[in-house]
């Protein structure tokens, strides 16, 4: 059975982008924001990775990660933050939860498989 991602990302072109870069290998469901991320995790069995947006609409990443990693049921989810937020790494550093990877965006797709590789714990790329 393929592990299980949830990308939540608001911008059709990047959700494209990572569902080409990642479907071959992954199970993926994709979230345009935070609150349709919640839908989906509530609806289906919990995701082996999140890949995520930090600026999104309607719920945004800190308000996302802040209620993933304060939840009793999606914890323990590794968390990829992607952004092209110039103060990311002050913003993650602020919090009290820390996500397991970091890439700025425009990020490069090899650099993106490597993490989730890392994330995983294998040499699958």
């Amino acid at each position: 059975m393929k592990k299980q991602i949830l990308l939540v990302e608001d911008e059709p072109t990047i959700q494209r982008l990572l569902y080409f870069l990642l479907s071959k290998d992954f199970d993926l469901r994709i979230a345009g924001n935070g609150y349709e991320a919640f839908l989906l995790l509530e609806a289906h069995r919990i995701p082996d990775l999140i890949i995520m947006d930090w600026v999104m609409p309607h719920l945004d990443g800190k308000s996302f990660l802040k209620c993933l990693k304060v939840s009793g049921f999606y914890c323990d989810i590794p968390v990829i933050v992607l952004s092209a937020s110039e103060n990311i790494n002050e913003e993650l550093n602020g919090l009290p939860y820390a996500v397991d990877k970091c890439l700025r965006k425009p990020f490069d797709p090899i650099i993106l498989k490597q993490a989730i590789a890392e994330t995983f714990n294998t040499n699958a790329y």
